[in-house]
């Protein structure tokens, strides 16, 4: 008996199984300890500068080391998992960075730093395409935004979580190295439990019953029929839309990198914050992020639901967003308290990440 059998034809049972669920929980985990990945150099640049007497343009190449493999294999990944399915390609993705990221505590110059952070880069390429790839196999699309909203949330909480943690570790630790090595340990963790539990179809999970499966495919109990078909590059690359959105993700991906790589170092420099200190006020402006994530989701998804238009939907949150980070981000950089600015970035980067959900809800859709 085939697996998609076992599954469609389980015990009887008035309730539906939960196990897109649990998938959900576990891909929230991976974007959590993904950027918690991504900003422990941010949080331990003010001790990597120090200790190798780096400038500020050579920190800022080996931050632009991670996003440039990051940008230009976002494809190549997405690709791969369209090709092997999210199971085996997003667990062999969460290895290869996670490797990297231990690898980061034993880079002893620049050049192996660059090396490291470039390499960690292309892992985490492929990440986010393949995890929306397997939520959008487990879920009906009238969930889309709220689940963007909520595993960007993730994100945005692992972003939070790396300032405390960080810095903690490394006092407790007596360095800026151990921390690379626990979090990328985690990392190899997850992938085992990923690739142990998630199957690339719900037919194929033997804990899913009839009705959960009627709610994910909108009460058809077994999924569409997929076509086989090439990209069509020339009408994506001819499409206003695609450049508009591209240009609007540009945006969004621009400032939301400075909260990501230069934030801790701007408060200890320039707002003379102690690395200590950075513990807490280093991860306030990203629990905001945190908040926009889920208002954004829940907002876009709401706006359809009651209107039945998706381009409203999905360009409202976007605008909305746009200005108030706009309104919050100018004060920040002139007032004069310390204090006052983390608040004020707080709200700017609350704005900027209620665009999110309708941002990456667009190319789903």
């Amino acid at each position: 008996m085939s697996a998609s059998s076992v599954a469609s034809t389980p015990a009887p049972s008035d309730r539906a199984s939960k196990t897109r669920h649990v998938v959900l929980a576990i891909l929230c985990l991976m974007y959590l300890i993904s950027y918690l990945d991504r900003t422990t150099i941010s949080v331990a640049a003010p001790k990597i500068i120090a200790e190798f007497h780096f400038s500020k343009g050579q920190m800022g190449a080996i931050f632009s080391a991670f996003a440039t493999t990051y940008a230009l294999l976002q494809i190549v990944g997405g690709t791969l998992g369209d090709r092997f399915g999210p199971r085996r390609v997003l667990a062999l993705l969460m290895t290869w960075w996670s490797i990297f990221t231990v690898a980061t505590a034993f880079a002893s110059s620049f050049a192996s730093l660059y090396i490291v952070r470039a390499l960690f880069g292309l892992g985490e390429a492929g990440g986010f395409p393949v995890a929306t790839q397997a939520l959008s196999t487990w879920y009906p699309p009238q969930a889309r935004g709220w689940l963007q909203g909520l595993t960007h949330a993730s994100a945005r909480l692992g972003a939070a979580f790396a300032p405390p943690i960080i810095v903690w570790l490394t006092i407790s630790l007596g360095g800026w190295r151990p921390p690379f090595i626990i979090l990328g340990s985690l990392g190899v963790l997850w992938s085992a439990i990923f690739f142990l539990y998630y199957r690339d179809k719900p037919t194929e999970k033997r804990s899913v019953n009839a009705l959960e499966l009627a709610h994910i495919y909108g009460g058809a109990g077994a999924p569409p029929v997929k076509r086989v078909h090439t990209v069509p590059w020339k009408r994506i690359l001819r499409n206003p839309n695609v450049w508009l959105l591209v240009f609007a993700d540009f945006c969004y991906g621009y400032n939301l990198w400075i909260y990501l790589t230069w934030l801790p170092t701007y408060l200890v420099q320039a707002r003379h914050f102690t690395f200590k200190q950075l513990g807490f006020v280093g991860a306030l402006p990203l629990l905001g992020g945190v908040l926009g994530d889920l208002l954004g989701g829940k907002a876009t998804d709401e706006i359809y639901r009651r209107t039945g238009n998706l381009n409203l939907a999905r360009r409202s949150t976007v605008i909305v967003a746009f200005i108030g980070a706009l309104a919050f981000t100018i004060p920040s950089v002139f007032v004069a308290s310390s204090i006052s600015a983390v608040l004020l970035q707080t709200g700017a980067f609350f704005f900027l990440e209620v665009a999110v959900s309708g941002l990456w809800s667009v190319s789903m859709d």
